[in-house]
């Protein structure tokens, strides 16, 4: 279970991370765009966390699809500017949240059918 323990710290991290994000993107560039985005999506993801916490299987999913969701936007975004801040990175941090939910959540699932 101490795998589960590392998605749920991730997840949560990768959500607060995500809101702080969009409130930099407020703050610098009065996008409220941003802000909403950053926290509809950061929100989700401390939601996933918190509901990980009795249900690893369903917060690990809904986790792992808000992160690639967002990789597809910032891939997006990435190819169209080139910059590494913030598209790339937020891609780059959104593909390895989302993979590491999925190996995860894979992984219970195989824990439970045995």
């Amino acid at each position: 279970m101490d795998n589960v323990v590392i998605g749920q710290f991730a997840m949560g991290i990768y959500g607060v991370l995500l809101i702080a994000g969009g409130m930099m993107g407020y703050v610098k560039l009065r996008s409220r765009v941003s802000l909403f985005a950053g926290a509809i999506t950061g929100g989700m993801c401390v939601g996933a966390t918190w509901l990980s916490l009795e249900q690893p299987s369903d917060g690990f999913t809904i986790g792992s699809l808000v992160a690639f969701l967002l990789s597809g936007v910032f891939i997006n975004r990435f190819v169209k500017t080139r910059k590494l801040m913030p598209a790339g990175i937020v891609l780059v941090l959104s593909l390895i949240v989302g993979i590491l939910l999925m190996i995860l959540r894979q992984d219970l699932t195989k824990m439970l059918a045995e």
